[in-house]
């Protein structure tokens, strides 16, 4: 395969092969690139599982009123999001010495464990113990699949990589949630085990999945450490790199940005089958239908996402990233809010739901990942993007814990509101950015 000629929006940065729309780094083989795609199409829905599955947990296992599950599944994301919160900027500097296949490979062996044991808990503080393994390898994987994808594509189709990774998430979750929901009913009503046991099962199933996808992460990404990490600075030295980056007006964006969309993504996979799943056994539903009733809606908004991954895929690398960011603010807000206004989420109103929630929750994640991705400098690139997924766990932490208390205490789809105006007030800074940098180059013309 030849090397690419450089193109007229040109980078410093150096070149490797050009592979389909991908041009790739230096030193990186097509092997690589399909094995990041092989952990881009597993890791969003693995992780994602805790979650969706949760909701069975709490009522067929622990037997939690259904009036305290809102606060718990809060509880238990916020857990989760302190650990990562303490530990990701430590991975991504990590991963700059010691390289992202160890520690990516890592992260989804920790996550395996986590599954194994998470069904096994009887009581909620056993639950929450074991929600922190699942923490440890969330946390690795969160920040190793943009620090990867970011690493083996120039900057002038890293757009195009981080757009292509994201709809292998998508694809992930449709094809992988949609077998996840429906194995509690295999396992009830076609092999005839209890619900505690069919619960038991599902997660052991995805256990033993998430250690195979491990194995094979670990034998087929690029070895060692990444070039511009090669002078070995001590870890909190890389770390400071993330936080002085911030001086930058579109990294600080990017930051806040990973706070809200990450945010969004949080209150769809805490609240959105939590909500469902209520709803279906209040109408009389079994808890394994209602898992799968719920759990085919979540796929729903996930297929919908699909096509709005390859929509801001044709323009993401040709407008600027603050407008991208902008655009997929506006849309995030719409899908939000417009749940406030349905009375039967089971109905054909949430199928209008699923689509805005699809488009809009993968419109700000792309644009917030290509935005810090471009952003970053090469230098430290693992800890930047760590900063990124530091802060994106912070709004994780946020929108859990309160809308947890929202859920129980309001209604159901008050968190959901509550995400949608913080999109509102990312598009008005967005647009502020634009604004002060417009008005800056006027000022030295």
């Amino acid at each position: 395969m030849k090397i690419q000629s450089k193109p007229s929006n040109y980078s410093p940065e150096e070149f490797g092969i050009k592979f389909g729309p991908w041009q790739l780094m230096p030193d990186i083989e097509k092997r690589h690139l399909f094995t990041l795609f092989f952990g881009a199409f597993f890791g969003i829905a693995t992780m994602a599982f805790v979650n969706v599955f949760g909701p069975y947990i709490f009522d067929n296992i622990l037997n939690i009123p259904k009036s305290e599950q809102g606060r718990l599944a809060g509880n238990l994301t916020a857990v989760q999001e302190i650990v990562v919160l303490s530990v990701i900027g430590f991975c991504g500097a990590l991963s700059d010495r010691v390289g992202r296949r160890l520690v990516y490979s890592i992260g989804f062996l920790i996550l395996g464990i986590g599954y194994f044991l998470y069904p096994l808990a009887s009581t909620s503080t056993e639950l929450i113990i074991f929600r922190m393994i699942v923490a440890l390898g969330c946390a690795c994987n969160t920040v190793m699949l943009p620090t990867v994808a970011n690493d083996y594509t120039h900057e002038v189709t890293r757009g195009k990589m981080i757009a292509t990774t994201s709809i292998f998430n998508g694809l992930g979750l449709v094809l992988l949630i949609s077998t996840f929901r429906n194995l509690p009913t295999e396992f009830s009503e076609r092999w005839g085990f209890d619900p505690v046991w069919s619960g038991i099962y599902t997660s052991w199933f995805v256990a033993g999945l998430v250690v195979f996808v491990s194995a094979v992460l670990f034998f087929n990404l690029k070895k060692g450490a990444p070039a511009q990490a090669s002078n070995k600075e001590p870890y909190f030295a890389t770390l400071k790199i993330a936080f002085k980056a911030a001086k930058n007006p579109r990294i600080a964006l990017a930051y806040t940005a990973g706070v809200v969309s990450r945010g969004d993504l949080s209150v769809v996979s805490t609240f959105f089958t939590l909500w469902l799943y209520q709803v279906g056994t209040s109408q009389g539903l079994s808890g394994p239908e209602a898992i799968k009733t719920a759990g085919g809606f979540y796929v729903m908004v996930q297929a919908f996402a699909l096509p709005g991954a390859f929509l801001i895929s044709t323009f993401i690398d040709k407008i600027d990233r603050v407008v991208n960011l902008a655009i997929a603010m506006a849309v995030a807000a719409c899908g939000y809010l417009y749940l406030g206004y349905i009375d039967n989420p089971l109905s054909s109103q949430m199928y209008f739901g699923a689509a805005l929630l699809g488009l809009g929750e993968i419109f700000a994640n792309l644009s917030a990942i290509s935005l810090i991705g471009s952003a970053a400098p090469a230098k430290g690139r693992g800890a930047v993007i760590g900063g990124f997924s530091f802060f994106g766990a912070l709004g994780i932490f946020i929108v859990a814990f309160v809308g947890g208390r929202l859920f129980d205490s309001i209604s159901p789809t008050a968190p959901f509101t509550m995400v949608g105006i913080a999109n509102i007030g990312l598009l008005v800074l967005a647009l502020f950015v634009l604004f002060i940098e417009k008005k800056k180059k006027n000022s030295q013309t």
